[in-house]
């Protein structure tokens, strides 16, 4: 009889190059390595019954990772977190598993994501002034960016894909004790990327403080409707008239269920009521 788990998975920095192809491959080397009864398709080319959540673009990071898998025979989450984790590479960590009792896949549950995105700017930028330009870019009725699609450029409306945005600044990093004093933000994935650009970039640490900043954002993702993060940036930096360059992605959160309602993909429980 088959059975089905859901795991929450997390890719570091150490992974963050991969394609998403090479990603199933990694997970189906180490099904096998760990000898886990995954369930295969039919057909001429069977392949391992697994299906992964929205798909991450190359250099993005991301706590909040999701996949189910279809197996031959039952096996206790808790133990399939044990093995599959021993024979995946560093950078990938299953960090919960349930009995997916879910009534659709993974892929077509997605409805939301939200991220945290690090920027450079030139010169001093009052976050304040930047929230104030927050709202009314909200306020807009509609936002309109291209987006190349079969050779042409579309003009597409992605202001109902914006659920919610919000910047803060690195702060005065030379009264600070540390990072996250001087961020003002405590997110340690962020953090850990911050220290590490101020090891190994002379530059990063030569910078203003408060010309870094980090973007926190909910937006709508998965088959129906999906925005990328840096097009938001990119639209509300011609908004707001400044040049944001990206220093990094990365995906903090990952929901099922509708824009009114999104869920913990692992349990169900609503987790944000828009």
């Amino acid at each position: 009889m088959l059975s089905s788990i859901r795991v929450k998975f997390v890719r570091g920095e150490e992974v963050k190059y991969i394609s998403h192809l090479d990603l199933m491959k990694m997970f189906e080397r180490a099904l096998r390595r760990s000898k886990i009864p995954i369930a295969y398709s039919q057909g001429f080319n069977p392949h391992p019954d697994m299906v992964f959540g929205l798909p991450l673009s190359v250099g993005v990071t991301s706590e909040s990772e999701y996949a189910d898998f279809e197996l031959e025979s039952d096996v206790n989450p808790s133990e399939f977190t044990q093995r599959l984790n021993q024979n995946l590479p560093v950078g990938i960590e299953i960090v919960g598993a349930c009995e997916n009792k879910m009534t659709s896949n993974i892929m077509a549950s997605v409805a939301g994501a939200s991220y945290e995105v690090l920027v450079l700017t030139e010169g001093k930028v009052g976050v304040e002034d930047l929230k104030s330009k927050l709202v009314g870019f909200l306020k807009e009725e509609q936002i309109f960016i291209e987006k190349a699609s079969k050779g042409k450029l579309k003009k597409i409306d992605i202001r109902p894909m914006i659920y919610s945005i919000d910047v803060n600044s690195a702060g005065n990093s030379e009264v600070a004790e540390n990072t996250e004093a001087a961020f003002g933000y405590t997110n340690p994935w962020i953090l850990r990327y911050v220290d590490m650009l101020k090891a190994e970039d002379n530059q990063f640490k030569q910078n203003n403080p408060s010309a870094i900043l980090c973007f926190t954002m909910l937006l709508a993702a998965g088959s129906v409707a999906n925005l990328k993060p840096e097009f938001a940036i990119m639209a509300f930096g011609r908004y707001a008239g400044i040049d944001f360059d990206i220093l990094k992605i990365h995906r903090s959160g990952l929901f099922i269920g509708t824009r009114e309602k999104l869920m913990n993909p692992l349990d169900g429980h609503v987790l944000l009521s828009i």
